[in-house]
Parts: C-alpha cells; sequence; structure tokens
C-alpha cells in the first residue's frame, strides 16, 4: 500500500512538472504563447480538484519521503539512492519562495501570477531568487527523472525504450530554460517603456501591504521546512541511542554473522556490514534482485505482505525465498543471497535464484544427425542458415508442448519439461514434445528439400527422474536449466538412437510415468556409468508409434 502510494504521488507530481516546465519552453516564442499554453497545460491544476490532488500528492509523498529516511537502519545506499532522497529533500525549500509569491499569493493576496509578473519577480525584483528556481528547476526534473528511471528499470519493455526517453528526459528541461531566459531577456529589452513595471504589477493586482505579511513568513517557512528535512536523521539518533533487547543475526553461507539492528531488513542489515548485495529497486521490494533462500528460522518471519507476494509469484520463487528488503529478522536467521552482488534489473527477472531445487522431470535431447557432413558439402552461410532454421522449428515444438529450452550444445538441445504441473503431464508433454519435433522436421525437409544435399535427422533421447533444476551459467547470462542423473541419461539415450537406427529412445520410467501403452514396443535395457542397474528403455520406431 505504501509502495503503490509513493508511486503514485510521484506520478501525479512529475505529470505537474512536465506539464509546467513545458510551458516554460513557450517562452521561446512570446508572453502571449506562455498565456495560452499556461491555459492548455495548467488549467487543469488550477481548478480546486487539480489544485488539491496537486497539494495532497505532494504533502503525502513528502511525508513517506520522510517516514522512509526514519525506517531505515543504516544511511549506506548507492549514489543514486541518495541522490535521491538528497533531491527530494531539498525541493520543498528551494520552491518555497516560488509558491509563496505564486499560490500562496493568489488564494490570500488576491494576486494574479501571470508570467509577467513571475518573470519580473525573479529576474528585476530579485535576480538571486531567479537563479535559485533555475536550480530548483533542474533538482525538481532530476529527481522526477531518478524515480521512473528506477521505478520503470525493471520492466522488460524499458531498455527498448530507455534512449528515447533519456533524449526527451534532457529536452524537456533544456528547452524550459532556454524558454525562461528567452523570456526574461524579453521583459528587460521592454523595460524602458513607459510605467513597465507599475502596468505588470497593476494587471497582477499587486498591493504590497497584502504581500508583505506573506513574505514575512517565508524565513520561518523555509527553517521549518529545514528543520522537518532533518528531523527524520535526528530521531535516528536518538533511536540508535535506546535500549533495546538481544540483537539478533543473519548467518551467511561463508560462515559470517551479520548483527541486525531491532526492526532493520535483512538488506538493510547486510549492507551495513560492509557486504555488498543486489538490489535495483532500493529495496522497494519490485526487483526481487535482493532475493534469498532462508536456511534456518523461516518460520519465525512475518508471512510476505502483498507487495512481496506479487513480487514472489511473478518469478516463480520456490518455497523458502523470500526478498531480503522486505523481511525484518525478530530472531537468528540463516540466509544465502540468490543472485550475485552484481546482478541487474535483467537478472532480477529471471525465474528462481542460483540455488536450485530437487524436482522430478522428464529430460529431452535431441541431435541432429549428419551435421558435420553437412558442414564440408555446404557453405558456412548456408549451415548457419539451415542450422537457425532447424533450431527454431525445434524451440516452436518445445514452446507449443509446455516444454522449457534449457540448453544449447553445437547442434543439439535439451528441453525440460514438468516444471510447472504434475510430473505425469510433463512426461506426457514430452512425448508429444517428441512427435511435433519429427512433424516439424519433415516439413522443413520438405521446405528446404532443393538446399539441402540429403534429409535432416534427428534422435531424441527422453528419461524421467529426480533432478537439480534452477537457474545456471555465468551472472549475466543465466539460464534455467537441470543437472544429475536423469539429464545424464536422456543424453545417453539419446546418442543410441544412432546405433540402433530409431529417431527416439524413452527410458520405462517415462512411459510409466506417462502412462503409455508400450505393446509393440521393442524393449531393451542398457548399462549407464556410475550405476549399478541398467535402465530399462524402449526403442520407437517412428513418430507415429506416440500419441500426438
Amino acid at each position: 500500500m505504501i509502495a503503490r502510494l509513493r508511486s503514485a504521488t510521484g506520478l501525479v507530481l512529475m505529470s505537474f512538472l512536465t506539464c509546467h516546465l513545458i510551458n516554460h519552453a513557450f517562452g521561446l516564442v512570446s508572453f502571449e504563447a506562455l498565456a495560452i499554453a499556461h491555459k492548455i497545460l495548467l488549467g487543469i491544476w488550477r481548478t480546486p480538484p487539480g489544485s488539491a490532488l496537486l497539494a495532497g500528492s505532494f504533502l503525502i509523498h513528502f511525508g513517506l519521503a520522510l517516514r522512509s529516511i526514519y525506517r531505515r537502519r543504516t544511511l549506506k545506499m548507492s549514489l543514486w539512492e541518495a541522490g535521491q532522497i538528497g533531491s527530494g529533500l531539498l525541493i520543498p525549500v528551494l520552491i518555497a519562495e516560488h509558491i509563496m509569491g505564486t499560490a500562496v499569493a493568489e488564494d490570500f493576496a488576491g494576486i494574479d501570477p501571470n508570467y509577467q509578473y513571475v518573470v519580473a519577480a525573479l529576474w528585476v525584483g530579485s535576480p538571486t531568487s531567479g537563479a535559485i528556481q533555475a536550480v530548483a528547476l533542474v533538482v525538481a526534473w532530476l529527481h522526477g527523472c531518478l524515480g521512473l528511471h528506477f521505478w520503470m528499470r525493471v520492466q522488460p519493455w524499458y531498455e527498448n525504450i530507455r534512449r528515447t526517453l533519456i533524449f526527451i528526459a534532457v529536452v524537456i528541461p533544456v528547452t524550459a530554460l532556454a524558454g525562461y531566459i528567452s523570456a526574461g531577456f524579453e521583459l528587460l529589452s521592454e523595460l524602458n517603456r513607459d510605467h513597465m513595471v507599475q502596468q505588470i504589477l497593476l494587471q497582477a493586482h499587486f498591493q504590497a501591504e497584502k504581500v508583505a505579511p506573506l513574505y514575512a513568513l517565508l524565513r520561518p517557512v523555509t527553517l521549518a521546512l529545514i528543520v522537518l528535512a532533518a528531523a527524520p536523521f535526528a530521531a535516528r539518533l536518538v533511536r540508535g541511542r535506546l535500549p533495546y533487547g538481544n540483537r539478533v543475526v543473519l548467518l551467511l553461507p561463508d560462515g559470517g554473522k551479520v548483527p541486525v539492528p531491532a526492526g532493520a531488513t535483512a538488506l538493510e542489515a547486510i549492507r551495513a556490514s560492509g557486504r555488498p548485495h543486489a538490489a535495483v529497486c532500493g529495496g522497494r521490494g519490485r526487483c526481487t534482485t535482493c532475493r534469498v533462500r532462508i536456511l534456518e528460522g523461516a518460520s519465525l518471519l512475518a508471512p510476505p505482505d502483498e507487495l512481496e507476494k506479487k513480487a514472489l509469484e511473478r518469478i516463480k520463487a520456490l518455497e523458502g525465498v523470500r526478498l531480503a528488503c522486505q523481511i525484518r529478522p525478530t530472531s537468528n536467521l540463516g540466509v544465502t543471497p540468490l543472485l550475485p552482488p552484481t546482478a541487474g534489473a535483467k537478472e532480477g527477472r529471471q525465474l528462481g535464484g542460483l540455488e536450485g531445487e530437487e524436482k522430478r522431470v522428464t529430460c529431452l535431447f535431441i541431435d541432429m544427425r549428419g551435421s558435420t557432413k553437412l558442414g564440408e558439402e555446404k557453405l558456412p552461410y548456408d549451415v548457419l542458415f539451415i542450422l537457425n532454421q532447424f533450431f527454431s522449428e525445434m524451440t516452436k515444438a518445445v514452446a507449443e508442448t509446455n516444454g522449457h529450452y534449457a540448453q544449447f550444445n553445437g547442434d543439439g538441445l535439451m528441453a525440460l519439461y514438468g516444471l510447472t504441473g504434475t510430473p505425469e503431464d510433463g512426461a506426457r508433454d514430452a512425448l508429444r514434445g517428441a512427435v511435433a519435433m519429427l512433424r516439424r522436421l519433415d516439413s522443413l525437409n520438405e521446405a528446404l528439400k532443393s538446399e539441402l544435399p540429403f534429409p535432416l535427422q534427428i534422435g531424441i533421447g527422453i528419461h524421467h527422474g529426480d533432478a537439480i533444476v534452477g537457474a545456471m551459467g555465468p551472472p549475466q547470462a543465466q539460464i534455467t536449466s537441470a543437472i544429475g542423473d536423469t539429464i545424464n541419461i536422456a543424453a545417453r539415450l539419446e546418442t543410441l538412437t544412432k546405433q540402433n537406427g530409431v529417431p527416439i529412445i524413452l527410458s520405462r520410467e517415462t512411459a510409466k510415468t506417462a502412462s503409455l501403452n508400450t505393446a509393440g514396443f521393442d524393449p531393451a535395457s542398457i548399462p549407464v556409468r556410475g550405476r549399478d542397474e541398467p535402465v530399462d528403455i524402449y526403442l520407437i520406431p517412428n513418430r507415429d508409434a506416440l500419441p500426438a
């Protein structure tokens, strides 16, 4: 709820700021253009509902920022987090005079804060204030862009539009400042006209006796804002001196023990100890890069709230996986990080983590026959084209039968079935996958018959059993795969298809799990290195022998 409220109010404020800055850009044209754009872009914000939404969003967003600072158990943070927090605390102080001279003066002194009046006040009345407002514009825009960036970066589509957004993020403030400067110079060039300043003040309904009391409040209001911004830091110091019970510790895989201050999250405790730990979203429960497996003390943790629950469901987290930024240990807790400290948003979208789970799956290995001969008879470019077409068809067959592509190996691949659903469904899907592969291979041979020196052939080995399933590979290019005897046996069955002259060999365990009628199949047994007993198998002569 808090995270949603922070995001929603931030979006409201960023929407207003964007309209405000685009309005400034019309200063490159004229004051008349500024006035027209003001009615179009900011008219809705000047209505009672719009003003209430804007003011409420500002108060809530600022209040939540103060709350988050106080709730942090450590001020160790990344540079971008420090920049976002620091800029957010500066904004109210920087814009206090501007708000006092426009919105407050309009409501309590009857001022009409039109653009000529505001520019005259900033460029003629107080150039220092004018410079401060230019700085405030940049600081506010930077704060909003940082927030949007770290809110959207966890989304898979963000990388596709990131360059465009960067361009927009630069163009809007630059043109806004240019418009502000252009309007200022235009006003200065007209000041030599008779009674120009008096005309501007008259049009704005300026009355010094009504405005003076408001500006008398500016200094105490500014000081109050500074005190308010400093309050959570002071409260943290007081809290740190208060006595509390025995401090709990996090037990890490390397034997390290990390003390956890009362009320701190596991992420805060780990970072406070100087250990790096991934958290792309800054500990807001969105990116899941801080995920950990709870090895000890899981039952003593509070259950996941709605935010954490949705994040864990999104990555199909295994039992015992929690987000370090969301758990607040109250007793000793054994944890192991599931992603490296350098993990980014892309890794955060991966399912599972570095650790795997033992799971009953059906493994299917496929290998293209005659690839060496194909390379001898065709040009490298042609071979690459044929292989790409081949893998495209095979992976489509895997996808359409609920399989998961798990490994690529030269001219073959490995697929896993049963990662979701029941083991029985996984075994049946694997058989359907083998049939789909052979069917697609026939279609591919027909489509490429003018390119192929001989028809492509494949061998398929299928075995069902226990395997360790999880994200594997280099940190920047991990895929969900599996290891174990089941995988080795499936690979062994695939190599035997060539020796036995059949396209498919499946284990008896696979047939049993899939409830396959094996009448008419040729049974056999094969020895497997590392196993005392042979593996019972069935030789499948063609795809028609299996259910489609």
